[in-house]
């Protein structure tokens, strides 16, 4: 019931901003409202078990806009996640309130996005289709205040955070933080997506993670590369021991409405022994031990003309933790099929 009620208030308050938007003859208010929704079936192969079924996999409620030619809002909310009113905020994504301080700087405070890089943790969920177990385990949304600065010629962003830490999954204030400088740019061929990260896990103690993910693009060939490498300051070797590496390349045809594409990866953990207790481990994330390897192929199209809004995806899917000593199945087989549709109600 409470979850209805948070679907009919949503509707009401939709209605009610597209009426006040309308009538305003400025271009302050909302630049951005819209729903998402995807609708998958899935078929798993697991231990000699087969599970399928439908799924609604997610529901966003996005708006974004102008309060005056400084101020500005975004706000996205997984209305699939909320359970009641004091879960909440663990259903929000981002709310954040921005201030263009100047051309090229502004700072933002609320419900943030931990600034992480890599692609494939840089897309939004409902575009991800199967993944790292790096992508399924890290809390990537906390509250907290960034500071942007954009080069003049927009083709560089440099932002700097200080946020929650997203291992401080405490009932009250954990005093635990997030310490984050990340860079993302735009050019012809590349789309760099980097950061230097410090996650408090234990009061006093960081993960150190250096993220390098560039998108590249040469005429229908498109994908990603990633490199995540975490560190505590108190294990013995920096680099290669704790780690996740992606890489995804595909091929769009049909006038951009077809994409096929090929994605695998590998999540590791070799920096200490599996039995080590949990209130000692470095990587409270990756837990030591993971060994994990996946790789799949898949497809998208998108048939509506010069829209994005209507698409249909197929995929395939194989993730391979027969050598991870922690409890993971030891191959798992995934095959899914959905559709996925954005409604605009207002988009400038």
């Amino acid at each position: 019931m409470k979850k209805f009620l948070f679907l009919a208030f949503f509707a009401i308050i939709s209605a009610f901003s597209f009426a006040q938007t309308m009538s305003k003859e400025n271009d302050y208010g909302i630049n951005n409202l819209r729903l998402e929704a995807r609708v998958d079936f899935d078929c798993f192969s697991q231990n000699d078990s087969l599970y399928s079924g439908f799924t609604g996999r997610y529901l966003n409620f996005i708006i974004a806009g102008d309060i005056t030619d400084n101020l500005y809002y975004a706000y996205r909310q997984r209305l699939n996640k909320i359970q009641s009113i004091n879960s909440f905020f663990d259903a929000t994504d981002y709310l954040y309130l921005g201030w263009r301080i100047t051309k090229n700087i502004s700072w933002t405070v609320g419900k943030e996005v931990i600034a992480m890089g890599g692609i494939e943790y840089d897309l939004a969920p409902i575009d991800v289709y199967f993944h790292s177990e790096l992508w399924n385990q890290f809390n990537c949304y906390r509250f907290g205040t960034n500071v942007e600065f954009t080069t003049n010629d927009r083709k560089n962003t440099f932002t700097f955070q200080f946020t929650n830490s997203p291992y401080d999954n405490s009932v009250l204030y954990g005093s635990l933080y997030n310490y984050s400088i990340h860079w993302r740019a735009h050019y012809k061929h590349f789309g760099p997506v980097c950061s230097i990260n410090m996650y408090e896990y234990r009061k006093g103690t960081f993960q150190n993670v250096i993220a390098l993910g560039t998108t590249y693009t040469f005429g229908p060939i498109t994908g990603y590369i990633d490199f995540l490498n975490r560190a505590s300051g108190d294990q013995k070797d920096f680099f290669f021991k704790d780690y996740t590496a992606i890489g995804k390349i595909g091929y769009v045809f049909c006038n951009d409405k077809a994409h096929f594409y090929i994605k695998a990866g590998h999540d590791v953990n070799d920096t200490q022994d599996y039995t080590t207790p949990y209130d000692e481990v470095y990587d409270v994330c990756i837990l030591p031990g993971t060994d994990i390897i996946f790789y799949g192929c898949g497809f998208e199209y998108y048939p509506l003309k010069n829209s994005k809004d209507l698409r249909l995806h197929a995929f395939f899917a194989v993730n391979d933790a027969s050598k991870s000593k922690v409890n993971y199945a030891p191959i798992t087989y995934q095959a899914n099929a959905g559709v996925t549709w954005r409604l605009n109600f207002i988009k400038k």
